[in-house]
């Protein structure tokens, strides 16, 4: 008879011969369930998708099953993380990122189908993150190897541990340990999709394991299981005992913790990995140390806070917690804000737009005035009044006009006047001189002068690009299910995985370019109306626009263009200092940097919301007599300006503070922190990281 070797008989080669599917098992309804469950128990925060624990629960059941299709149908990507950089109490912060709700319970119900694989391969002295282990059993073990005579210590830490680790390397050591199961492959392509999405959200492509994430505990371990492995191996002489990414090594003689040491740096390199010198230092048991919330000195062991039983994964769990409190709270603010937003306290940018016929912006002491006329004889009547210190922008049309008075006002009180064309054209600007920011003025300078600075901050700009417009096609294609603007989705992300190694703006301007020759068709597509888009193969053209749906996104792009340049001024940026946009006369580069972040959803979306929901039509739109061009109809004003006010009244999840903002103080965040990357030249946490989507 044949004997069965001993690793073909292991729990792993058994599952693998029944022909587990890996990835059908973690994506299986019923597995998603119980991840879900898992993650209603734990009572955490929302994700930048602004969806909650409770909000979830309340459509649970479609939401899990629409979650099941997408993994299988291959249309899932993940949200962006929601970072928190978090005090740890002794000076330093420790970096949380959170999946959305949605993308815990699918990294979720992945790291219950690997654990049962491959926890049964990690060695025994590695101790957290794992079921039916805690803090106190490693303290028990380092008691059992003190009596048998291991009484000098390496006491060390791993630097940056979760932000350090490659990805490639880590998607080896898991494709090894789960090779020759079915459905590997897949299972594979979705956790790696998870660490490249997280790479790109934390700045760190390539590198890092997201705390915060279901998954990040298990792959974690998975990672330094070789490295444990070298010291469960009896004939070194050595005895370690690791929780997460703190470690001690124990000898029986003090001259071999030396080598001790040495060893685990040359193990780290080979990782790519390193030490924190900070926090690694030899001691013993008669001088004592701490480690795991203990002090061991000789015999006795203190605790000094109590048993987590699990570490780091309850502390997670307990900052979630106090996020989800923070939300709520902040939620509370804001609907005590909205109140007063409706008793007429608004603090957002507010504007006056003066587009019909003979109306007249006039004052009235320190008050700007709206009059109309009544008639030949009877002159103008007042028909609004408004403090100055109350309006940010006013918008003049070509059909009103403004006195001298007004003029003064404005220049006066800092209140911006955009005089425009029928076409929503900015003609000219009436505004306060901007002498009082000469520093930001020049730091954004030195950007635009500094070939390497430039890069930097363009290359952020055109990613929140492209991810928007991809995320543009995404929603408005979820009922169509277009296999063209699928497939151009998928060829977004490959543009943006490209975007790290552009050299140059150039460069950058050129994939920002082919995504457009991808974008601009498949948008087009979406548009509902026949008479909208004249072309079946769509082109971008300004001047003059061919067709109602160009002419449509040239007018909301200059109301989006005034807006931004509204909020830039108003926080002393100088509009005309770019960094993806070149600086030259007559160009506002720096508001046409911001703006490329928003256009996808202010305007192109917009534009399709507007025709496909029969805001515009036909009766909107008409051909002038003198040369045939194509031009707005006196209602065609109205119903855009309309829509993009509707627009800019919702309320989106903010990146930065979690609140949810109308649109004009999520552009104003994101001017702050553009202002803040000038002045900082993009260094740490002052470096810009532009609000975007993942779809």
């Amino acid at each position: 008879m044949t004997k069965i070797p001993p690793w073909e008989t292991s729990p792993t080669m058994t599952l693998r011969r029944e022909g587990i599917n890996l990835f059908e098992q973690a994506t299986r309804l019923d597995t998603l369930e119980q991840a879900w469950r898992r993650v209603h128990a734990n009572h955490g925060c929302a994700g930048t998708d602004g969806v909650t624990v409770e909000r979830f629960a309340e459509r649970a059941s479609q939401r899990l099953l629409g979650l099941c299709n997408r993994l299988r149908d291959g249309s899932y990507h993940p949200e962006p993380l929601r970072v928190f950089d978090v005090p740890k109490g002794n000076g330093e912060f420790r970096r949380l990122a959170i999946p959305s709700v949605t993308d815990r319970i699918a990294q979720g119900a992945a790291a219950q189908t690997l654990m049962p694989l491959l926890d049964q391969e990690f060695e025994p002295n590695s101790f957290a993150y794992r079921p039916g282990r805690s803090v106190s059993q490693a303290v028990a073990a380092i008691r059992k190897y003190r009596d048998d005579g291991f009484v000098h210590v390496v006491e060390g830490d791993i630097e940056r541990y979760f932000d350090q680790v490659p990805h490639d390397r880590l998607l080896d050591r898991l494709e090894t340990t789960i090779r020759g199961f079915h459905g590997m492959n897949a299972l594979l392509d979705l956790v790696a999709l998870w660490l490249e999405s997280a790479g790109v959200d934390l700045d760190t492509p390539g590198l890092g394991i997201p705390q915060g994430s279901p998954l990040s505990p298990l792959l974690s371990n998975l990672y330094l299981d070789c490295i444990d492995a070298h010291f469960a191996d009896n004939a070194t002489g050595l005895r370690m005992i690791r929780f997460a990414d703190d470690f001690i090594i124990l000898c029986r003689r003090e001259k071999r913790t030396r080598e001790a040491l040495a060893q685990m740096e040359k193990l780290l390199a080979e990782q790519g990995l390193r030490l924190n010198p900070d926090k690694t230092r030899i001691a013993d048991f008669d001088r004592g140390f701490r480690f795991l919330g203990n002090l061991f000195v000789r015999s006795i062991v203190m605790p000094s806070k109590e048993d987590a039983g699990s570490g780091d994964c309850n502390e997670s769990l307990q900052l979630l917690r106090w996020i989800a409190g923070e939300d709520a709270a902040a939620d509370e603010r804001e609907a005590l804000e909205e109140k007063r937003r409706e008793a007429g306290l608004d603090a957002g940018l507010r504007i006056l737009y003066l587009h019909e016929t003979g109306r007249v912006l006039a004052t009235r002491q320190s008050l700007f005035t709206v009059e109309t006329p009544q008639g030949e004889l009877a002159g103008r009547r007042e028909i609004l009044a408004i403090p100055c210190d109350r309006i940010d922008r006013i918008e003049i049309g070509p059909a009103a006009s403004v006195e001298e008075d007004a003029l003064r006002l404005a220049l006066l009180s800092g209140t911006l006047l955009h005089h425009v064309n029928g076409a929503g054209e900015t003609i000219g600007v009436t505004a306060s001189p901007a002498s009082d920011h000469g520093g930001l003025h020049l730091a954004q300078a030195r950007i635009a002068l500094d070939a390497e600075l430039r890069l930097d901050l363009a290359r952020r700009i055109v990613d929140a690009r492209i991810r928007n417009q991809r995320a543009t096609l995404n929603k408005l294609n979820r009922r169509e299910r277009s296999k063209t603007v699928i497939g151009a989705c998928k060829d977004l992300g490959t543009l943006i995985r490209k975007l790290p190694v552009a050299a140059d703006v150039p460069a950058l301007l050129g994939y920002e370019g082919a995504a457009g020759a991808t974008y601009w068709p498949s948008l087009a597509l979406l548009v509902k109306p026949a008479f909208a888009v004249n072309e079946r193969r769509f082109k971008r053209i300004r001047q003059p626009p061919p067709d109602p749906f160009n002419l449509v996104l040239n007018y909301l792009s200059w109301l989006l263009a005034r807006d931004v340049e509204t909020i830039v001024r108003r926080h002393g940026l100088h509009p005309g200092f770019g960094a993806l946009h070149s600086a030259a006369d007559g160009q506002d580069a720096c508001v046409y940097d911001l703006m490329e972040i928003y256009r996808a959803s202010l305007v192109e979306g917009l534009a399709v919301y507007l025709f496909n929901n029969h805001k515009l039509d036909e009766v909107h739109f008409e051909i002038r007599e003198s040369d045939g061009a194509l031009r707005l109809a006196k209602d065609g004003h109205r119903s855009i300006i309309g829509g993009y006010e509707e627009r800019m009244k919702q309320a989106m999840k903010s990146r930065r503070s979690g609140r949810n903002l109308r649109w004009r103080r999520l552009i104003e965040e994101d001017v702050v922190a553009y202002a803040r990357h000038c002045r900082s030249n993009g260094i740490g946490d002052a470096a810009f990281s532009p609000w975007r989507v993942d779809y």
